[in-house]
């Protein structure tokens, strides 16, 4: 019985080549779904039903006259760039009374399911 190595030794080669390519592509798209999923809206496209980004704007005047783009201002949270999910969970907790502030829970019962999200939207596209 005959054992060829230079044989045996390339296919080796040859898969070990196999191994690290698929180990770059894995890489590859490991990044591009972290990529991907980091860049969402972050909400489930059905609880964006109606939103318009520009409708969205519209609206914003009125939050933008407590909440600024800086941060923390007297208890008042900054809200750009804020993930469309924790918007709209936020601003339904004020319109059902669970989250205490009168100010914001009278601006949020004003507010139907569009405009919501809307500017859930909006925010969240703001740095």
């Amino acid at each position: 019985m005959k054992l060829e190595f230079g044989k045996i030794n390339c296919s080796l080669r040859i898969l070990y080549k196999f191994g690290e390519i698929m180990k770059s592509k894995f890489a590859v798209l490991s990044l591009f779904l972290i990529f991907f999923y980091s860049n969402k809206i972050n909400a489930d496209p059905k609880s964006l039903v109606g939103a318009d980004i520009e409708y969205g704007e519209h609206l914003s005047g009125e939050c933008v006259t407590c909440h600024n783009s800086s941060g923390l201002t007297n208890g008042i949270p900054k809200i750009t760039g804020i993930n469309t999910e924790v918007f709209i969970k936020v601003i339904l907790a004020y319109k059902s009374k669970q989250r205490d502030n009168a100010t914001m829970q009278m601006i949020a019962s004003r507010l139907g399911k569009e405009e919501i999200n809307s500017l859930a939207l909006y925010f969240s596209k703001i740095k």
